[in-house]
């Protein structure tokens, strides 16, 4: 197959997803990071009551449109008003109670005058400049009325949001499940961590735990499965065995041109669709993806290149997974950002994501630092940086001081 440019191939991943994982119902203390799967409406007008949105003094607002330095308004104050205290009896003429934030407006007020305009003496205060109706009330319904859609199905749940449900008395709602995911690699040469590299060339599992660890802090639920070698029949055994359990098949190595690179032959004899196999990016070239089980689940074959497998994580897997628990936002976010120094490179036919830092210059303006080595085996450039920034297709030097897209990790 030739290079696929990278929108085909996001195209194709994205389109060949038919369907959600399944609906559950999540308490709230368990729902962050999870993607609703309703539309969640409002159970009351929000604010319930007009309350006061300041400390100070409620009153009518009629009574002071004259009010004046050389015509000052003097009023009484009668009670005082805290939060969650409702006052029956109408507010008397020429009176004001003393009223605290989020205290409900009393029956015939129509204004708060905050406290640090007006002059208070002894049980009343005295008004200088009149007061509007409406001044400081935050009135019933003004932020949400009853059965307004107040969150969408398929945002994400974030504490915020939480709150926003608790607020409304929503203790558990419907979710979509967090995909699982499995998580393969592949080589003699790998080693688990705390295991000693025996022989030279030997070196230790990064991609199985870079790539858990990038699943599970973005909403699904990942399943290390270790280090399996290079060998067709063990390998073609163990996908057979446990393909199925899994919305999400991800493997590393395997899918080059070497002779022990047995992942594209293995998933074409086992029935996997392969969709694609290379597609025109940098670093991630040999990248595959298929789907299986009636095209119910996704296989992606990564790259064995850490930063490789790592970034193709981002850019393609992570958009399937937010599309397969039915998300309304599928990327990472993207920013503008000033490159602090040249970027150069030989060729220009693949689109390159390179490694950035990022931070806020004293002009408030984002800048993007790029990692000094562009090779797709320095795992450390990935720990380096905040996000990649994308190099188009066409385009042989960046200038230092020019803009980039970078896609923000």
């Amino acid at each position: 197959m030739s290079l696929l440019p990278f929108e085909d191939a996001l195209n194709t991943v994205l389109s060949s997803i038919k369907r959600t994982t399944p609906i559950e119902i999540k308490f709230l203390d368990s729902a962050t990071g999870h993607i609703l799967a309703e539309d969640i409406k409002a159970t009351f007008n929000y604010p319930i009551f007009d309350y006061s949105a300041m400390d100070g003094f409620a009153l009518r607002s009629e009574e002071t449109k004259h009010a004046s330095h050389r015509n000052p308004v003097k009023l009484k104050v009668a009670r005082t008003v805290s939060a969650g205290e409702f006052v029956e009896d109408e507010l008397p003429p020429k009176t004001a109670y003393k009223i605290f934030t989020g205290a409900p407006i009393p029956p015939g007020a129509d204004a708060v005058v905050e406290i640090e305009k007006v002059q208070v003496e002894d049980d009343f205060i005295i008004l200088t400049e009149p007061v509007k109706a409406g001044t400081n009330i935050r009135k019933a319904g003004e932020y949400a009325k009853l059965g307004e859609t107040i969150i969408s199905k398929g945002e994400e749940i974030t504490p915020g949001k939480v709150g926003v449900l608790a607020s409304f008395g929503y203790g558990k709602v419907k979710v979509f499940s967090k995909p699982k995911v499995g998580i393969l690699s592949t080589g003699n040469e790998i080693r688990e961590p705390c295991e000693p590299l025996l022989k030279p060339g030997d070196i230790y599992n990064t991609n199985s735990y870079a790539l858990s660890a990038a699943v599970n802090q973005n909403g699904s639920i990942a399943t290390n499965l270790g280090n399996i070698s290079d060998n067709y029949e063990t390998l073609k055994e163990f996908l057979k065995e446990n393909l199925n359990q899994f919305d999400v098949f991800i493997t590393t190595g395997g899918v080059s041109m070497g002779e022990k690179d047995y992942v594209q032959t293995v998933v074409k004899d086992l029935g996997i669709d392969v969709k694609f196999h290379k597609i025109r990016v940098k670093p991630g070239k040999p990248t595959l993806f298929g789907t299986y089980d009636n095209g119910k689940r996704l296989f992606f074959g990564l790259p064995g290149n850490p930063v490789s497998a790592l970034v193709n994580f981002y850019i393609l897997v992570y958009p399937a997974l937010r599309k397969l628990q039915g998300a309304q936002k599928l990327f990472k976010p993207k920013v503008k950002a000033i490159l602090t120094e040249d970027f150069k490179r030989k060729g220009a036919q693949r689109r390159e994501f390179i490694r950035v830092k990022l931070h806020f210059g004293e002009d408030g303006k984002i800048y993007a630092t790029p990692y000094w080595n562009v090779s797709s085996g320095d795992i450390l450039s990935m720990g380096f940086a905040d996000g990649v920034g994308i190099v188009y297709e066409g385009i042989k030097e960046v200038k230092k001081g020019e803009t980039i897209d970078v896609i923000v990790f």
